[in-house]
């Protein structure tokens, strides 16, 4: 309880500071929880959890009325839900990417992408990184447009405290960069941003090999048959199909039919599950770099609920959405999985 004492005042000192955003509750877990005698009875506090930010940067979990909130975000950099554990960054255009996660104890809060909008300015231009290309064409050369994967790939580990306490099943993340959209051309032709949530191990992804087979695909012949092997109904979510999306250092997509993109409506967001050897690998919002534009510039943010399968192989905490936010006290934008549920295997 020592402890306590001097964090719960520059607490209370930081709360006071905002003036009129009296409806903060005081509520930092830890000062809550070595603050409350044991076998205290105390009620909790009441409104949203907010991570309540100070002008030095320190964060405090708190909850927070919501009435107060808008006003709490225009005169701090606080942000909505517990305080976040971050990835390492990437570079990414101007700016810089990471992954994020928000714990309530052992079950997510939030997981996603967090970028600021910097991050949308000179990104690359040229069709490929050149990581997954292949001499399709036993010349001794790699020609850039026809033997390379059309992307930019962006390796990201989760925050440990995220692995270390939630555990699977996602076990880090990718994103993808494309240029120039890929096929089919009139529904993805769009320079757009694939957001990865790996269930499949990296090894393993690592492990797709690149070859001479499936067009933009350019996938390894026997491993472009394991990634067509199909997904069991039962662990397939309804409406989702095998196109032979499939990809080297990727897998196969399934797709749904059902999306706006496939119903006359222009390509601006949409959901994919990853797929390969008859299992579901990631999962994955992919999202028009215009879209994301138009977010940074009022657009309103969005969450999008996840078709779910009947049943899950391996147990652990599943989203039911996925969130495209712009935080705009903070210039920052999150592509994120969210409203989680345990999923026992079946």
């Amino acid at each position: 309880m020592s402890s306590a004492r001097p964090r719960r005042t520059r607490l209370l000192g930081a709360v006071l500071m905002l003036g009129t955003v009296v409806g903060v509750a005081v509520a930092a877990a830890s000062v809550s929880s070595s603050a409350t005698p044991e076998g205290s009875t105390a009620a909790k506090p009441s409104g949203s959890p907010v991570c309540l930010v100070e002008a030095d940067g320190v964060e405090h979990n708190v909850k927070v009325l919501s009435t107060v909130t808008t006003e709490l975000y225009h005169k701090t950099r606080s942000y909505p839900g517990p305080c976040a554990v971050y990835g390492e960054p990437v570079v990414l255009g101007d700016g810089r990417i990471r992954t994020y996660a928000q714990l309530d104890g052992v079950r997510p809060f939030s997981l996603g992408f967090v970028f600021g909008k910097n991050a949308l300015t000179n990104l690359p231009t040229a069709n490929t990184d050149g990581q997954h290309c292949y001499d399709v064409d036993g010349d001794g050369t790699i020609d850039e447009q026809a033997e390379c994967v059309h992307s930019h790939d962006f390796v990201l580990e989760l925050p440990q405290q995220f692995t270390e306490q939630v555990g699977g099943p996602f076990t880090w993340a990718l994103l993808t960069w494309d240029p120039h959209g890929h096929a089919p051309d009139p529904v993805y032709g769009l320079p757009h941003f694939d957001f990865h949530f790996y269930i499949q191990d990296l090894a393993a992804r690592n492990a797709i090999r690149t070859g001479s087979g499936s067009g933009e695909g350019l996938i390894n012949g026997d491993d472009y048959a394991t990634a067509r092997v199909p997904v069991s109904d039962r662990y397939r979510p309804d409406g989702y199909f095998d196109f032979g999306a499939v990809v080297s250092a990727m897998g196969n997509h399934l797709t749904d039919l059902s999306s706006p993109e496939f119903n006359g409506n222009m390509f601006t967001h949409t959901f994919m599950y990853g797929a390969y050897n008859g299992e579901i690998t990631f999962y994955e919002p992919m999202i028009t770099k215009a879209w994301l534009a138009e977010v940074t510039g009022g657009k309103a943010d969005s969450c999008t609920p996840i078709k779910a399968p009947a049943a899950w192989k391996v147990a652990g905490w599943y989203p039911t959405r996925y969130c495209i936010e712009y935080r705009k006290n903070r210039e920052e934008l999150t592509v994120s999985l969210t409203d989680f549920a345990y999923r026992p295997a079946s």
